[in-house]
């Protein structure tokens, strides 16, 4: 043991010399201001950089990615066409009620709701495209949004047409949401657990 010690003795003597340097007092909230900013600012990269790869897609190319991945991106932007799909359909449906005020008005509100839900769903389904590290942290946010939209949809409803048939309608939409925004979920976590799976395969190859 003290043969060892002495073969790297001038080595430790060398560390214990060099000067020590204290961090500033704000190193800290530099750090985090700069965290903050490239998470403020990597969303709209993402985006761009799913448009700008838009051009590149192929069957051979998107067949040969990761199951995973490939399942949540199809998830996303399924979801989101199919709900943009009834908000342009309840939307038309203003120019063939009349002069009805009321439901007109409604109508309005309910097809802002989907439509803005289904645009967040098709952005997240492009954010995972990208592949990016951020990518199923961003994908969350829209998920959260799509909930926040379509569950104030079904308390819309719920209050708009106040009978048995619009409390079971407005109950069935709600858990079709909530079982929506379950299986996107499950589809990030897939997604991530094989990520994992391949990074500690590459590792193993190292």
């Amino acid at each position: 043991m003290s043969e060892e010690y002495n073969e790297y003795n001038d080595l430790i003597q060398k560390i214990e010399a060099m000067p020590k340097e204290s961090p500033s007092p704000d190193f800290t909230q530099r750090v985090m201001a700069r965290l903050a900013n490239e998470q403020h600012v990597s969303i709209r990269r993402m985006l761009r950089r799913a448009i700008k790869r838009a051009g590149e897609v192929s069957l051979d190319r998107f067949t040969g990615a990761d199951s995973r991945a490939r399942d949540a991106c199809f998830y996303f932007l399924i979801a989101g066409f199919f709900f943009f799909f009834i908000g342009s359909v309840l939307f038309s449906s203003i120019f063939f009620i009349g002069h009805e005020l009321k439901a007109i008005v409604f109508i309005l509100i309910q097809s802002f709701l989907v439509l803005t839900a289904a645009i967040s769903l098709i952005v997240g389904g492009m954010i995972m495209a990208v592949d990016s590290q951020v990518s199923a942290y961003w994908a969350k946010r829209t998920i959260m949004i799509y909930g926040v939209l379509m569950i104030s949809s079904a308390v819309l409803i719920a209050s708009a047409v106040k009978t048995v048939f619009g409390g079971l309608l407005s109950l069935s939409f709600g858990m079709a949401v909530i079982v929506m925004g379950m299986t996107l979920m499950k589809a990030l976590e897939n997604r991530a657990q094989g990520n994992s799976k391949t990074f500690t395969g590459e590792l193993h190859n190292v």
